[in-house]
């Protein structure tokens, strides 16, 4: 299989880098749109209670139904807390098939920070093409429901 472009989106939130990296990460269960973008609401036809991001490398990024079953989102590759946040993401697939997304937090004046995510290696799955076409589109409720999340806070 050929090489599958990365998805690249880039937003700006009214938060300092540090605020922007604490909010995606610890506050993960708070702006994520777990109605539409979760295992729960796609599989089991019902979201999760809670989202967690374990604050380390090697942690865990999964969410929790009502019954306490577990559903794996990814693991933690890199934890470089207020600049840099690099994942595995399997949503529910072997980590054989896992994509990786990179988020960057870099400070652009004001208190204000640009959040670049790149969304990669989709050649690890069988169905990659397929997959970044949905993700193309379906990364943007997300980051707008983190931007409008941090605005918030």
């Amino acid at each position: 299989m050929a090489d599958i472009t990365p998805i690249e989106k880039t937003i700006e939130v009214g938060a300092s880098p540090q605020r922007a990296f604490e909010f995606f990460t610890a506050h993960l269960g708070d702006w994520w749109p777990v109605h539409s973008h979760s295992i729960g609401a796609s599989v089991h036809d019902t979201p999760p209670d809670h989202v967690i991001m374990e604050p380390q490398v090697g942690g865990r990024i999964y969410e929790v139904m009502a019954d306490g079953t577990e559903h794996d989102w990814g693991k933690i590759r890199v934890w470089a807390p207020h600049s840099r946040l690099v994942f595995s993401w399997q949503f529910h697939k072997p980590d054989s098939q896992a994509t990786e997304v990179e988020v960057h937090f870099a400070p652009i004046g004001h208190g204000r920070t640009r959040v670049d995510l790149t969304h990669r290696h989709w050649d690890n799955d069988p169905n990659g093409k397929e997959l970044r076409e949905g993700y193309q589109s379906g990364w943007d409720p997300v980051l707008a429901s983190y931007k409008s999340g941090v605005a918030a806070d």
